[in-house]
């Protein structure tokens, strides 16, 4: 057998304790080392039996791994992802990418040049379920997709913006925090936005950002979709309480997304199939099918994902220019809203907004 994958995580934070339990998980993949400038981070890398580092340069000059995944702040996303390259050495970008589509493009472009990949941490497209819903779509069998909607609705109780006060900040409302996961799996599943039309609303506790945003999206394909996003509803329909990926999250027995085709339409995540049972009518009955598919963890998935490009046996599922392409319908569903006009999209690097 080949020796495992060498993969360094930088951030110690939630996010990159995650991936370290992932890695744990993966028989191509081991931790190689541990990137943090908190002191605290030395004896978390102590426990795992790696070396600590306090800056990626540290790292880099002592020991090359395979593969790096930066879990570190979005601000330096771009910034710490080029020092990689710079290294050749393939990095897995949490998302989003960067703070904005022009600095993701640079990184994109610079990787590209190199010939060092570029992947971004969008885990959802690696969950079996999204896997069987694409699979579905692409096999043709609810037809032509005219249309899809998707909620991201929860209630983010005081205490989380109390304990980040950045989350009260322009900027750093639903729309960036939680709907780039939405966006790319809407974009995986349904072709590239052209246009978006938005409407946002002032956040009700006072904050500067908004609470509450909706937005008309016109995909490559000439289908149609809405997306509505808050931190400030109290409902069972949002991927996090939905989709049983984070066990932080209680679960329910409901879907947030549904997307409608000529021959059928599809929910998820519960993965139901609704057609008729004979010719296509709405005067005729019809019959739902919940499809199986396999379980199991995407970070897992992710990992194994990652291991298998650096080794050159797989491409990568989502590029960096794939995570380039979502934040520019974000960008575009905040340019939106405040301008209160139609956005229109271009996806040559470097090119956000026409």
């Amino acid at each position: 057998m080949s020796a495992p994958i060498r993969i360094a995580v930088a951030g110690a934070g939630l996010i990159g304790k995650r991936h370290v339990a992932a890695i744990a998980q993966c028989r191509e993949a081991e931790l190689s080392a541990l990137v943090d400038p908190n002191p605290a981070a030395s004896e978390y890398a102590r426990l795992h039996n790696v070396p600590w580092f306090q800056s990626l340069e540290e790292l880099l000059k002592a020991d090359k791994p395979d593969g790096v995944i930066l879990a570190t702040p979005n601000q330096v996303h771009v910034q710490n992802g080029l020092e990689c390259v710079a290294s050749g050495c393939a990095v897995l970008v949490e998302k989003p990418l960067a703070t904005s589509a022009n600095e993701a493009a640079i990184l994109v472009e610079a990787a590209k040049a190199a010939n060092v990949p570029v992947l971004v941490g969008h885990h959802r497209r690696h969950n079996p379920l999204i896997r069987k819903a694409h699979e579905i779509i692409t096999s043709g069998k609810i037809g032509q997709i005219r249309a899809v909607h998707a909620a991201c609705w929860m209630f983010k109780p005081d205490d989380y913006f109390d304990e980040a006060p950045w989350r009260k900040a322009a900027g750093a409302g639903p729309i960036s925090v939680n709907l780039v996961h939405d966006i790319d799996l809407i974009r995986y599943l349904c072709g590239d936005v052209v246009s978006v039309q938005a409407q946002a609303a002032p956040s009700l506790r006072g904050y500067d950002n908004e609470d509450v945003a909706s937005a008309l999206l016109v995909f490559e394909n000439g289908a149609v979709g809405t997306i509505t996003v808050s931190d400030m509803i109290v409902s069972p329909w949002s991927w996090e309480l939905t989709a049983r990926e984070n066990p932080a999250y209680p679960p329910t027995t409901q879907s947030c997304y549904v997307l409608g085709g000529t021959h059928g339409s599809l929910s998820l995540p519960d993965l139901t199939l609704w057609q008729n049972a004979e010719e296509r009518s709405w005067w005729k009955p019809m019959a739902a099918i919940t499809v199986p598919r396999e379980t199991s963890d995407p970070l897992v998935n992710q990992i194994r994902h990652f291991s298998r490009v650096i080794a050159g046996k797989e491409e990568p599922l989502v590029t960096g220019e794939e995570g380039y392409k979502t934040l520019q319908v974000v960008e575009a569903i905040q340019q939106s809203a405040k301008l209160r006009q139609t956005v229109l999209l271009r996806h040559e690097l470097g090119n956000s907004t026409a």
